[in-house]
């Protein structure tokens, strides 16, 4: 009988720690797809400056492993050369979704970049039509403008990145990714545009996997969103 009541407790308690977790997302600067090759070997230097120091790639190297890439420790004489740095892990705020710091693609700045994130934010509000419009011009006008227009975005960005009750949080980890493809076949990048002055073979995205919760919980955002960034890079390959 106490097996039985230890086991029923048990049970209460994983499905209240789950509950807790409404919704998780993950969103891309752009895309790209890396040419068929032969080569199978692979570099991999990851990185983290973010305030989440247990974020990593650790299963980066196995999630390739499986798809019959070899990873190598010298990058001279790896095909591909994955580089990845984890730039921000914190509880997104109205001001800053993370949509928008997405949206000012790989490299840029966080935080005191705001306004290049909403003017990357601009592009994609374009097609929501009327409401997308209104929020386009806002961010144009700046951060007052934004506030002036909260309603409209509220309605627009309804998704995971949106809180919709005072104490729900959004918590999401954003990844910059660069991926080389070394040798003289390298290809130009799918997603290169001109007088970008990006090298060819070589592809950058960025990269944010976030987790909706009714209650902040670090630790329990902290696997699901490594685990998301990591199936994400693998993807590429």
């Amino acid at each position: 009988m106490r097996y039985l009541v230890l086991g029923v407790v048990l049970c209460l308690s994983s499905t209240a720690y789950a509950g807790n977790i409404k919704d998780t997302d993950l969103i891309a600067s752009n895309t790209f797809f890396l040419p068929p090759s032969t080569q199978k070997t692979v570099f991999i230097q990851a990185r983290n400056s973010s305030d989440n120091q247990d974020v990593s790639f650790h299963d980066l190297g196995s999630r390739l492993t499986a798809k019959g890439y070899q990873i190598i420790q010298d990058p001279d004489a790896a095909h591909y050369i994955v580089l990845a740095n984890i730039v921000y892990c914190n509880i997104t705020k109205p001001e800053l979704p993370v949509e928008a710091i997405v949206a000012s693609g790989y490299g840029s700045g966080i935080g005191s970049s705001v306004m290049g994130g909403l003017q990357g934010l601009t592009s994609m509000a374009s097609m929501a039509g009327p409401q997308g419009a209104l929020i386009g011009s806002a961010a144009s006008m700046g951060l007052s403008a934004i506030e002036g227009v909260g309603s409209a975005i509220g309605s627009l960005f309804s998704g995971p990145s949106t809180p919709r009750m005072p104490d729900d949080v959004n918590y999401a980890c954003v990844a910059d990714i660069q991926i080389t493809e070394q040798g003289a076949t390298a290809s130009a990048p799918t997603s290169a545009k001109s007088g970008t002055g990006q090298q060819s073979g070589v592809y950058q995205t960025r990269l944010a996997a976030d987790v909706h919760q009714k209650k902040l919980d670090e630790k329990e955002a902290t696997p699901l969103l490594q685990q998301k960034l990591s199936a994400a890079v693998a993807g590429n390959f």
